[in-house]
């Protein structure tokens, strides 16, 4: 039997492994700082010094969830106009496609915390989808090798 593949969905967040690391670092450091600030508090008698680590704490679960929301907007905001470019919604051409008109399409279209599934598109023709979707892939191509140092 012939398995056919599933054309998936863009994967929107995209953490690399060396940034998940780094929070776990983070994580486990500010957890390992909050267990000896409670013993020394305990040994101090002074409960003030049990709420330096629990900052700490805080801010490592605030940094980390700031960071994973802005990966998350960065994986929306990509994901919807390359959808909408292939499809015809959205007027970019070959050459206006940059990382500022992904964001400004992410922004007129309500910064929208996911892409529903479910949303209406237009029906395309392959070539024309097609046509797009190499236009897209250049457009790429020339971001990349014009940013590299």
């Amino acid at each position: 039997m012939v398995r056919f593949r599933q054309l998936r969905r863009m994967r929107i967040l995209l953490v690399p492994p060396f940034v998940k690391f780094a929070w776990a670092g983070m994580l486990i450091l500010a957890i390992y700082i909050n267990m000896v600030g409670w013993f020394a508090a305990e040994d101090l008698g002074d409960p003030a010094w049990a709420q330096y680590p629990l900052i700490l704490l805080g801010f490592t679960v605030g940094f980390i969830a700031d960071d994973l929301w802005c990966r998350w907007q960065y994986g929306v905001a990509h994901a919807l106009h390359f959808e909408d470019v292939i499809d015809g919604v959205c007027p970019d051409t070959e050459h206006e496609i940059c990382e500022a008109a992904v964001w400004r399409w992410y922004v007129k279209q309500g910064r929208p915390w996911r892409i529903r599934a479910n949303r209406e598109r237009p029906q395309v023709r392959f070539a024309d989808a097609w046509q797009r979707m190499e236009a897209y892939q250049r457009a790429m191509e020339r971001a990349v090798r014009n940013h590299r140092v």
